[in-house]
């Protein structure tokens, strides 16, 4: 993907797009331990929030069912609505889409792999 291409609805930059990619397919390197816990940790984030919205929307399904929400809202229906359209790091979440078997990643330059090690 070019930068011509990039979705302008993107929160992250291309670049930051680029790097939690590398991150996440070279993450066996020691440099890049940590980088790839805490894009998993911000990813575990995400589906905490989503499965605490699910919660709530059959809670409230269970209280008022199909009643008028608070505010006028549809209830439950926005509800729905809502936790379907807020994933916070969407970003993220669709790298998945791009990574390979590790036998079939590319390998690295040395000077590269030297840099990536704590050596």
């Amino acid at each position: 993907m070019n930068d011509a291409d990039y979705p302008a609805d993107r929160q992250f930059a291309i670049e930051a797009n680029r790097s939690a990619l590398f991150i996440m397919l070279y993450r066996d390197f020691p440099m890049l331990h940590l980088p790839f816990e805490l894009i998993s940790s911000l990813l575990d984030i995400d589906e905490k929030l989503s499965m605490w919205r699910h919660r709530h929307i059959h809670m409230v399904q269970r209280t008022i069912g199909k009643r008028v929400g608070t505010g006028g809202s549809t209830g439950s229906q926005y509800l729905q609505a809502a936790a379907d359209s807020h994933i916070i790091f969407k970003e993220l979440s669709e790298l998945t889409s791009f990574l390979v078997p590790r036998h079939a990643l590319p390998v690295l330059p040395e000077q590269l792999t030297h840099g990536l090690g704590y050596k």
